[in-house]
């Protein structure tokens, strides 16, 4: 039966992490999961010992963190690692990799989290000034026979503009998630990434996380000794990712056809176009596996270094909109109190 309660990413990686270190000083799995839950209380505890239990038993530690969800990407980094046998590797760089996204996930939030707050206050008395003040102006004005100015009528008019706006957002929203439910979930997992790589902010990433993932794996794997079409026939009898399973049956018709596998690569569609020029390259020189390591992690620094940077930029814009919203709001309360004093 498997378990329900998940691991948080911070465990998981933690986990990950020391076993990947144990490992190193010589420890035996089942001895590094033994050592490590001495140190673990309660819930944690009884889930490394149903893991030690699961090895005894003769499964494979994939099998014991996938009855605890672990992270989908950590459990396709165990599954290639059963095949080249380098756990210590896999173990270490999906720890990497959690981290990774936990520093992303942690700095977005701290970025967005008081930007967040100020624009909800400001959507609250945005709300307020619409629904009581402006009609209650728009009244004194016509008792009193007072002309609307030209701005009163432009700040109207845009937050008339703005709510509109903020309701067909909300329905693109609830379209999209409709679409999403009824039909894009239905979709085979390559159909899924060719409308996903079409989508002109996510096209660049997606592109380059692809690339990375399959370097990655079929570099350790060449290293084990085996050929481009062992490593592919490996991807295809996994189910983790079904998208690179998918890849690899492609991969294995077209070079059964006669084509050159980074010619392959370069006529798909989701992957960065140096990654069919590394190929060519480390055949040509025949250091085919060092090419697509080093090249995996220039990807990866890469990723990192964009993510970071559109963080950076995602908060003063935030800040603007809502300065500009802020702006709004304020003259919006003074220019008709002007306009009153004016017309007294």
């Amino acid at each position: 039966m498997k378990n329900k309660r998940k691991w948080s990413l911070k465990d998981q990686a933690l986990l990950l992490k020391r076993l990947s270190d144990l490992l190193e000083k010589g420890y035996t799995l089942n001895e590094a999961l033994n050592f490590i839950s001495v140190n673990e209380k309660g819930r944690q505890k009884d889930d490394l010992l149903n893991c030690v239990s699961n090895l005894a038993e003769g499964y494979s530690l994939r099998y014991g963190l996938t009855n605890l969800y672990f992270h989908r990407d950590v459990l396709s980094y165990l599954y290639f690692a059963e095949q080249h046998g380098n756990m210590e590797f896999a173990l270490k760089e999906s720890s990497i990799m959690l981290y990774k996204k936990i520093a992303h996930y942690d700095k977005l939030t701290k970025i967005l989290r008081y930007p967040i707050f100020l624009i909800f206050t400001v959507a609250v008395i945005l709300i307020f000034i619409q629904s009581v003040i402006t009609p209650q102006f728009n009244h004194l004005y016509t008792s009193m026979n007072i002309e609307v100015s030209i701005f009163s009528m432009i700040l109207s008019q845009s937050f008339l503009y703005l709510r509109w706006s903020m309701l067909i957002a909300a329905i693109f929203l609830l379209l999209f998630l409709i679409y999403y439910f009824i039909r894009f979930r239905k979709y085979t997992a390559e159909r899924k990434m060719r409308l996903i790589v079409k989508i002109p902010i996510l096209k660049t990433y997606v592109k380059m996380m692809l690339s990375y993932y399959l370097s990655l794996q079929i570099s350790i794997l060449l290293r084990g000794g085996m050929s481009i079409y062992d490593c592919l026939k490996i991807f295809t009898t996994q189910s983790i990712i079904p998208f690179f399973q998918e890849e690899a049956n492609t991969f294995i018709h077209q070079l059964k056809a006669g084509q050159k596998f980074n010619d392959i690569i370069y006529e798909r569609e989701f992957y960065e176009d140096e990654l069919s020029q590394v190929i060519l390259h480390g055949q040509a020189n025949g250091q085919l596996a060092r090419e697509l390591y080093m090249y995996s992690q220039f990807v990866i620094e890469k990723i990192d270094t964009s993510i970071n940077k559109i963080i950076t930029y995602i908060q003063p814009t935030v800040y603007l909109f809502v300065g500009i919203i802020v702006l709004f709001v304020y003259l919006s309360m003074l220019m008709p109190m002007y306009k009153m004093i004016d017309s007294i």
